[in-house]
Order: structure tokens, then C-alpha cells, then sequence
């Protein structure tokens, strides 16, 4: 099949729905479709590239909303955008959206509807709260206006239950909780000598945290968490700025980020408005101790045997950590729980076939109408 993925941020960008769609797309592509990502173009990217087998067609886009309020929310040039639909539409067999509330979703969803193309939008989150009044009112505006267009779609999936039931008790439309899965992990080698190169002790017992420096994500609950039992490992796009609670590292290529995930003892996310983060898969595949709080819906993957559930607060991280630091076969019995939950839960098979599934459907369906 020819398919076009739609995700209004995309590498050079970081961010779990970045991720889900290089790994969907990815996914796709090895299993013999022809596979297209139209995505916003960032920091210079170009705008044709092929890679892993996937052509990525960017759109001249502004990132000015980042720039002034940290929203990763690009805002594509409109003849750029309308440009690429004319161009790339007519050749899908069937497009698939991540996210109702970006421009570039609605303008596809619009333009496959008027051409009777079969579309799936993805929805990866519900409200997400910003601690701030006029962005959460701002959020409250576009679920009400942008977010309608989920009616366009053919197909509304998410990437848990709860987020399901929110898009139909929000849109009026139904929706279904779609299996996420992650390549398979490969073993590092050397995990000394991954430390070394990140320039982190290679006899400490260190904890990572991955994410954006946003209230949702918990930063400052994981720096919180200092103590003098391990050491605090942040990638972030904040910068230090003398804080010596944590060693800061900046966001960085996937793979290069997968090695760190394989050298550490613990990964920790606090957030908060999640489906299922990209980043905590990645962590179970790689069968790291994972330290999180407990999400609406996460429990169509994990149990609290599987991760260690924790308040969003330094103290309730700082509790678990230490449980892990003096408490071995607890940390294994993690690590192996990870493990399994990553090959029967997260399996990239299961994720890829479930959505070529509903693909095929899509199209025969189109076919007898």
C-alpha cells in the first residue's frame, strides 16, 4: 500500500509522537509498503530526505510558539502546506494523522475527506494540563474547534483505553485503544564505556530522566530527588545553569540515546498527561528499573509488579531510588519484569500488523462503497 504519515513534528524534533511515527513508518516501510511522512520542518532539516526506507516530505513551517511560550507547536506556511497535500494526497491509499489539534492534521483530514481517501487519526493524549491559565484555556479552545476534525477521520485510534474513552465522550466519535510496541533492544556492549563517553562515573549507581523542561514532564520533582545514594542524570533541553542536583545532557540522536538508556541503573519520568510514553518502552526494552507515575490507562501494559509507581514528588522518587540502590534483587526482579513485559506487551510486530490491519480494512471498505 502507498502511505502517507501525518505528524506535525518529526526529527529533528524530539518528542514521543515523533518517535511513535519513526517507528510506525519505519515498521511499515520494512514490511514492503511505500511509506511517506509529511511532516513541519525544523532547524534546517531538509525538505525531500529518504531514510530507512521512509521519504519524509517537510513543510516550511514557523516555530515561533516555541520560541516564546515552549510549545512544541509549529505552524506550517500555509501555500507550503497546501502545496504538499495536492502533491502527496492523490497517491495514498490511505493517510494516517497523529494528533487532532495541529493545523497540518486538520488540513489532511479536510482534504481526505473531500477525496474520499480512508484516514486514521491517532490520538496520543487527552487534556493535558500546562500549570498555566491561558495556555490551558487556549488548549480548551482548540479541543473544541481544531479537535472536531477527529469526525473527518475514518478511524480514530489511541495508544490507551482512557484516552478512548475521552475522545468519544469529547468528539462524539468512536475510538480504540491501538497496541504500541518499540524494536527490540540490542545489549550494550560496554556499558562502562558508554559512561565514559557521556563523562558519568561508571561506579555510581545513576538514574536518567528523558524529557522536554515542561510541567508535564516533572523535571523538577526528578531534581528533587537528590541524595547522596546515586547520581541524577538529566536529558533535557534545559540548561544547567550551575544546578548541581542532577549531570545535564542535551537532547541527542536516537541511537545514541538508546546506548545511555542500556547504561543505566534506573529511568525515571514523573509526568503527568500521558498515553504511554515512547521513551518508558524503550526503557522496559532495554530492561531498565523503570520509576514513573501511574497514568490513566497505563495498565493495559504494566502493573505495579512490572514498574514502580510513585507521586509526582522528590520524595516519593527519592524513596523508590534508594529501594533500588540497597535492595539488589528488587532492581532485578525490575529489570527482568521489564523484559517481559517489553516482548509480550510492546512486541513492534504486533504494533506494525495491527495498524497494516486496519489499513486493509479501510480500503476494502472504500473499495465496496
Amino acid at each position: 500500500m502507498r502511505l502517507l504519515l501525518v505528524s506535525a513534528n518529526f526529527r529533528p524534533a524530539v518528542g514521543g509522537i515523533d518517535r511513535f511515527t519513526e517507528v510506525l513508518a519505519t515498521g511499515l516501510a520494512g514490511a514492503g509498503h511505500d511509506v511517506t511522512v509529511l511532516c513541519c520542518r525544523k532547524d534546517g532539516a531538509p525538505l525531500h530526505e529518504t531514510a530507512d526506507g521512509v521519504q519524509v516530505e517537510r513543510i516550511r513551517s514557523s516555530y515561533a510558539l516555541h520560541r516564546l511560550l515552549y510549545l512544541p507547536y509549529p505552524l506550517p506556511a500555509p501555500w507550503s502546506l497546501v502545496g504538499a497535500i495536492r502533491r502527496l494526497l492523490p497517491s495514498a491509499d490511505v493517510v494516517h494523522v497523529q494528533d487532532a489539534l495541529y493545523g497540518s492534521s486538520v488540513a489532511v483530514l479536510a482534504a481526505a475527506r473531500r477525496r474520499r481517501t480512508p484516514s486514521v487519526l491517532t490520538q496520543h493524549v487527552a487534556f493535558v494540563p500546562q500549570h498555566n491559565v491561558v495556555l490551558d484555556a487556549a488548549q480548551h479552545v482548540a479541543i473544541a474547534t481544531l479537535g472536531r476534525c477527529a469526525r473527518l477521520a475514518s478511524a480514530v485510534t489511541t495508544v490507551n483505553p482512557a484516552v478512548a474513552d475521552w475522545v468519544t465522550s469529547t468528539w462524539n466519535v468512536p475510538a480504540a485503544a491501538f497496541p504500541v510496541g518499540v524494536p527490540v533492544a540490542s545489549p550494550v556492549p560496554d556499558t562502562g564505556a558508554v559512561r565514559d563517553r557521556f563523562r558519568l562515573p561508571r561506579d555510581r549507581f545513576l538514574a536518567l530522566f528523558v524529557g522536554r523542561n515542561v510541567p508535564k514532564k516533572g523535571l523538577d520533582h526528578f531534581l528533587d530527588a537528590r541524595d547522596d545514594d546515586y547520581e541524577l542524570v538529566a536529558v533535557t533541553d534545559r540548561p544547567a545553569n550551575g544546578d548541581a542536583r542532577a549531570r545535564f545532557v542535551p537532547f541527542m540522536p536516537h541511537d545514541e540515546l538508546q546506548q545511555l538508556l542500556g547504561a543505566v541503573d534506573a529511568f525515571v519520568l514523573p509526568s503527568v498527561g500521558e498515553g504511554f510514553p515512547v521513551v518508558i518502552q524503550e526503557a522496559l526494552a532495554q530492561g531498565v528499573p523503570v520509576v514513573t507515575t501511574e497514568g490513566d490507562g497505563y495498565d493495559r501494559y504494566v502493573t505495579p509488579e512490572d514498574v514502580v509507581f510513585v507521586e509526582p514528588s522528590g520524595d516519593a522518587i527519592r524513596s523508590a531510588l534508594r529501594r533500588l540502590v540497597h535492595e539488589p534483587a528488587h532492581r532485578e526482579a525490575l529489570a527482568a519484569r521489564a523484559r517481559r513485559v517489553a516482548s509480550t506487551e510492546l512486541g513492534l510486530d504486533g504494533f506494525v500488523g495491527a495498524y497494516e490491519e486496519l489499513y486493509e480494512r479501510l480500503v476494502r471498505e472504500d473499495g465496496r462503497r
